[in-house]
């Protein structure tokens, strides 16, 4: 089947520390950008500091967002709360957008103003980010994709995209320097320009995932190749006739499927009854994912 038979209180703990480190990370990073892109007057390093400012809501989005995802089904939501990580990653899209295009506005105002030297502390505040963020990136994509979790996910590449957008300020702020060091006043504009392309990245990135989060929103329901597997195993179980349909969406880390089954029309109700639940527990049993099963009896004719 592919999947980890991962329990769910411990898939929110962990989903938790890592949003919970990624927000410090973030912090701190926002913190340094800022201080050393006013000090060091890189347009492009304060671009990229908004874009950690961006981040920073963003994982307190995240946070919030599996934090409301872990409460039990109720009356109201009796699928449970799943969706609260799609709203939270659907934030995040949005703050990246707005985040973008002040950058971009802020970059292009630049161009027409005298542009200040560079220093050595904007580059190295630069590659520091660059590094810490990928390392980030890939640890946390991979621990998402192994939970199913869209909010880890697009924390993920959120932090992917501060590696692109913290790469093309460091570039900015060398070649600006090279600038300075060979009195090219031409290359001092590497600084501006680079903030210009942070802002085309950030932008990018939150469509994307923008984009990823109202596919979800939606409910889109997994293909039939995803769900053949679901189908052999209902065909196994005893008293299934025919499976007539499996539909299986995804409701946030979990799914929730809908499966139509033909059984001899000769049998009682009970009968009937006690298959639906086979049908349920097996399904629950061999795909961790599964939160939720309905099952409608047809008469196998």
């Amino acid at each position: 089947m592919g999947e980890n038979i991962i329990d769910f209180q411990e898939q929110n703990k962990l989903s938790g520390k890592i949003a919970g480190f990624s927000l410090i990370l973030n912090v701190f990073l926002t913190l340094l950008k800022a201080v050393v892109g006013v000090l060091a007057q890189s347009q492009a390093l304060i671009a990229d500091a908004v874009h950690s400012g961006a981040d920073v809501a963003g994982s307190f989005a995240v946070l919030i967002g599996l934090w409301v995802a872990k409460r039990p089904a109720d009356e109201d939501h009796p699928y449970g709360h799943g969706k609260a990580e799609i709203v939270a990653a659907s934030l995040v899209a949005t703050l990246l957008i707005l985040a973008g295009l002040e950058v971009a506005y802020s970059s292009i105002r630049q161009l027409f103003l005298p542009v200040p030297n560079q220093d050595i502390w904007a580059l190295a505040t630069g590659i520091l980010a660059v590094l810490s963020k990928e390392i980030v990136y890939r640890y946390q994509f991979r621990i998402g994709n192994s939970l199913h979790s869209p909010a880890l996910i697009a924390g993920a590449k959120d932090h992917r995209s501060d590696v692109y957008s913290s790469l093309a300020a460091t570039l900015g702020i060398g070649i600006a320097m090279l600038g300075t060091q060979f009195h090219i006043p031409a290359l001092l504009y590497a600084d501006p320009l680079a903030a210009l392309v942070v802002a085309v990245l950030i932008v990018h990135m939150g469509y994307q995932m923008a984009v990823e989060s109202y596919t979800s929103l939606l409910e889109q329901v997994l293909t039939s190749e995803e769900t053949e597997e679901m189908e052999h195993i209902i065909q196994k179980i005893a008293g299934v006739c025919r499976v007539d349909n499996v539909r299986a969406r995804s409701h946030g880390t979990y799914l929730v499927v809908d499966v139509r089954i033909s059984v001899d029309p000769e049998i009682t109700v009970l009968s009937g009854h006690n298959i639906a639940k086979d049908v349920k527990q097996s399904l629950m049993d061999n795909f961790p994912r599964i939160q939720e099963v309905l099952v409608h009896i047809n008469p196998y004719l």
